[in-house]
């Protein structure tokens, strides 16, 4: 038994695209710390895409821009399994429907969408799961915080990611007043 004491806990790892992405390393990690991990992807044909990587995991269809989707998902996990110990929002999306400009120049719906999709998915998520979350178990985004650096090649994505983070900390004060639930951001140096 390590010291993280995941060995037989269970984990929702959502945004996995490749065996390159943050959230296929997670899953292996936490693998290897003796945790189950269950999956969720955007679409049929993302899920297609990672059969042989995932395996024989179980893993779930959900695109997060729907909020009947992210329902449905909870349903299904609450059908298969009894809780869960903690949750991984792995999930970034931008549709630059006119090409990568200036920030200055950015498209208003792309930007809504985007920042629907990888930062307000967290909240709908977050209260999707709140009755199969355990106590004391963790809901984990993935982003990088960029209040302090302008990160020009990463597009409009920077200002997004940060108010993803600034989700987590908000949701971590609102869940506190019923639950244990923790709420934490990994983010780029």
């Amino acid at each position: 038994m390590s010291f993280l004491n995941l060995e037989g806990k269970r984990f929702l790892v959502m945004g996995v695209a490749n065996r390159k992405s943050v959230a296929w390393g997670i899953t292996k990690s936490l693998e290897a710390e003796g945790a189950e991990v269950i999956h969720s992807v955007r679409s049929e044909a993302r899920l297609e895409s990672l059969q042989k990587l995932l395996g024989d995991r179980r893993a779930y269809i959900c695109d997060v821009e729907f909020p009947e989707q992210i329902a449905s998902l909870a349903e299904q996990v609450a059908a298969d399994f009894d809780g869960i110990d903690g949750i991984v929002h792995s999930i970034a999306f931008a549709n630059y429907s006119e090409g990568f400009k200036p920030f200055h120049e950015t498209v208003r719906k792309d930007f809504l969408q985007a920042t629907s999709i990888s930062a307000f998915s967290l909240v709908e998520v977050s209260n999707a799961f709140k009755s199969q979350l355990r106590d004391g178990a963790s809901v984990v985004s993935i982003g990088i915080s960029s209040t302090d650096v302008t990160a020009e090649n990463y597009g409009y994505m920077a200002p997004i990611k940060a108010a993803l983070e600034t989700c987590s900390y908000n949701l971590a004060k609102s869940f506190s007043a019923d639950s244990g639930v923790r709420f934490n951001t990994v983010n780029a140096g």
